[in-house]
């Protein structure tokens, strides 16, 4: 009898675990869809959820197709999952990027939009904002980068150099948005611009790049980072022509996008951590760079030079600054002092820019056009599946 005892009780604790273990997980699937885009463990279980779902739903659609009759469907499935997934995509280095939108940031100092972007105007708003700037003969500034253009280092939105720019220029006719993202670099500048700063109707566009670009030429990349051979992988060794020629005509696009009568562009090379100043600041880690410095700092004067952008050249900006430790967060980034003595550099320039003539918004047109697909009415003038039904 103590066996048979002893036995019945190992049952109820085994049946007490697997029934533990089952309310257990029926409450973080609940935590996951009620929570599903919160930090932590719930975000992570959320992906999680959302790949599995993703992949019951592919695998439907891949066997519904018969054009998969022969192909290895799992594998399929597998390979297509790596470019979807966001923990398969590349990476520059120690810095995250392309993955670097990071919407709806509603904290005490940092906030970011519906888009990603260091602004409380969704995407939408601002370009409202934007067009009703330009009927009321106010200049829109798009202004392109990575994290320093971000904002990286600052205390709040308002101590970034966007947001010193905007306070020094409110009164002499001009508001900046900023479009820049962490581990941006010219290429993701142009993408930007392209698909919204344009849209933002800019008389002024901004770059300010150059550590991004050229960070993997001085350290090498690893397993899965993005080399300088882009997207391909297999580079094995650096190739400083190319990576200044893309570098250089990434420049030049921007130029060309933002060429016109009433458009400017200013091209600027942000300043580092020990590269004429003595800022010591992370000193041992950005040695590497100094020397190609002036190098990326020709390419893009000589890319703003053909192609009619102003070149602001801000490597230079402590160099007789005694305290330059006190302008830099770190090796790259800089503090709020920093920040706002590159928004005053910026902001001389923007007032010396000669402005020839003003042109009405540009989507004006397109808006109508658009308004009036929208409202057409397109029914009776195709057929559906039931129509085709044997009568």
């Amino acid at each position: 009898m103590p066996d048979s005892e002893g036995v019945k009780s190992k049952k109820i604790i085994g049946a007490v675990i697997v029934l533990s273990v089952l309310i257990g997980y029926a409450g973080i699937v609940y935590l996951v869809d009620r929570f599903a885009g919160t930090a932590g463990l719930a975000q992570w279980l959320n992906r999680k959820k959302v790949m599995t779902d993703h992949r019951a739903e592919l695998m439907e659609k891949i066997n519904r197709d018969p054009h998969f009759k022969d192909v290895d469907k799992e594998r399929y499935a597998d390979e297509l999952e790596q470019i979807i997934t966001m923990d398969k995509k590349r990476n520059l280095g120690n810095w995250v990027s392309y993955k670097s939108f990071t919407p709806n940031v509603s904290g005490r100092y940092i906030h970011t939009n519906d888009y990603g972007m260091r602004s409380s105007l969704s995407l939408r708003e601002m370009v409202a904002k934007a067009r009703a700037n330009r009927r009321a003969g106010i200049r829109n500034i798009v202004f392109l980068g990575g994290s320093v253009a971000f904002g990286y280092g600052s205390v709040d939105d308002e101590q970034t150099i966007t947001g010193f720019l905007n306070s020094m220029l409110k009164d002499r006719g001009y508001e900046v948005f900023n479009l820049a993202q962490g581990g941006f670099t010219s290429f993701m500048d142009l993408f930007m611009l392209a698909t919204v700063g344009l849209y933002l109707e800019p008389n002024l566009i901004v770059s300010m790049e150059s550590y991004a670009d050229m960070y993997h030429l001085a350290y090498p990349s690893k397993g899965g980072e993005l080399a300088w051979g882009l997207f391909s992988g297999v580079e094995r060794e650096k190739d400083p022509q190319f990576a200044f020629e893309f570098h250089y005509h990434n420049l030049e696009s921007i130029s060309r996008l933002g060429k016109g009568p009433d458009r400017k562009v200013i091209i600027a090379l942000q300043p580092v951590s020990g590269f004429d100043n003595n800022s010591r600041v992370e000193m041992e880690q950005i040695r590497g760079l100094w020397p190609l410095y002036p190098k990326i700092r020709e390419v893009a004067r000589l890319a703003a030079e053909n192609n009619g952008a102003e070149f602001l050249d801000l490597s230079g900006i402590f160099k007789d600054d005694p305290n330059a430790n006190l302008d830099f967060f770190d090796k790259a980034h800089l503090t709020v002092r920093g920040q706002r003595r590159v928004a005053e550099m910026f902001a001389r320039t923007i007032e010396n820019l000669h402005w020839e003539r003003e042109e009405p918004p540009t989507l004006l047109k397109e808006e109508q056009a658009i308004a009036g697909i929208l409202g057409r009415d397109s029914s009776g003038q195709y057929k559906t599946p039931p129509e085709y039904a044997p009568k």
